[in-house]
Formats: structure tokens, sequence, C-alpha cells
């Protein structure tokens, strides 16, 4: 899952938006429903628009979280890069313990 895509960047220009994706994210998105995979789709079109919307995760320098009905999307934003890293989309105790072994 890695699209250029053509968003509106905190500074105000235009620039192309690159979407990565860890394995660990991959992983989850494979057991979602319809639902939910609605539900992720229009939470990264958000952050498309506003990379830094999600609320920041404490100690991870630009690391972000936003919740969904059932779960929460994790992502890193690389501006020198133009990219959002998609680290992983867990129930909120997963996060958590996969942020502590992941090196972000």
């Amino acid at each position: 899952m890695t699209p250029q895509i053509r968003g509106i960047w905190g500074d105000g220009g235009q620039r192309p938006l690159e979407l990565e994706s860890t394995s660990i994210f991959d992983k989850d998105i494979r057991k979602l429903d319809k639902h939910e995979r609605k539900e992720l789709k229009d939470l990264l079109d958000k952050i498309l628009e506003k990379p830094e919307i999600g609320k920041p995760m404490e100690h991870y320098a630009n690391v972000f979280s936003k919740r969904t009905e059932h779960r929460r999307l994790v992502w890193k934003v690389k501006k020198q890069e133009g990219k959002v890293l998609l680290l992983m989309y867990k129930n909120r105790d997963e996060v958590y313990e996969e942020l502590k072994r992941l090196k972000v």
C-alpha cells in the first residue's frame, strides 16, 4: 500500500504524500471486515489532508494515533521525506505493547 497521493501539507502548499506501511500494518488490515475497511479508508483520507490530526503519542517523535470504532491507527509523519508511515491498526492495548517493541 504505497500509492503517491496528493494532499495538503502543513505549510499550506500542495505536496505529494506517499503512504508507506509496515509489515505489522499490512498484517493488521488483512483481517478487517468491509465496515472496518471503509472506516480505515476514510481515516487515511483525512490523514493525507492533514497528517498531524491525531493524538501525539507520548515519548515518540512525530507519531500520532486516532481511534476508529474498534481499533486505533498509529502512524509516523516523515515531513522531510513527504511520507506517512502506517505503523499499525490494532486494539488499544495491543498498540502500546507493540510500540514498546518497535524502534520508531
